[in-house]
């Protein structure tokens, strides 16, 4: 049977060991997370890029419907204009 001191000095090795072992685990954590918030910020960086293009989308669709709706007036202006020089002549 040990001795009370050999049994403390296996006690007092069982915890370092247990505290090295935490400490890499702790270091491997860290490095996970590091490593996982340069992806979130990359996906961030994605993120706004996304929405510029879709906003840059959508404003491509307003300025070409706003100009069909232009060059729709603009004909209906012009056939009313043919219509009143074409009761005005008679």
């Amino acid at each position: 049977m040990p001795t009370p001191s050999e049994r403390l000095a296996a006690l007092e090795q069982r915890l370092a060991d247990h505290e090295a072992r935490c400490e890499e685990r702790l270091v491997e954590i860290k490095a996970t997370a590091t490593t996982t918030l340069r992806a979130v910020e990359g996906l961030k960086g994605r993120s706004w890029a996304m929405v510029a293009a879709l906003l840059a989308w959508a404003l491509a669709q307003v300025w070409s419907a706003n100009a069909a709706r232009l060059d729709h007036l603009e004909a209906m202006r012009a056939a009313a204009v043919r219509e009143v020089a074409d009761v005005s002549a008679y």
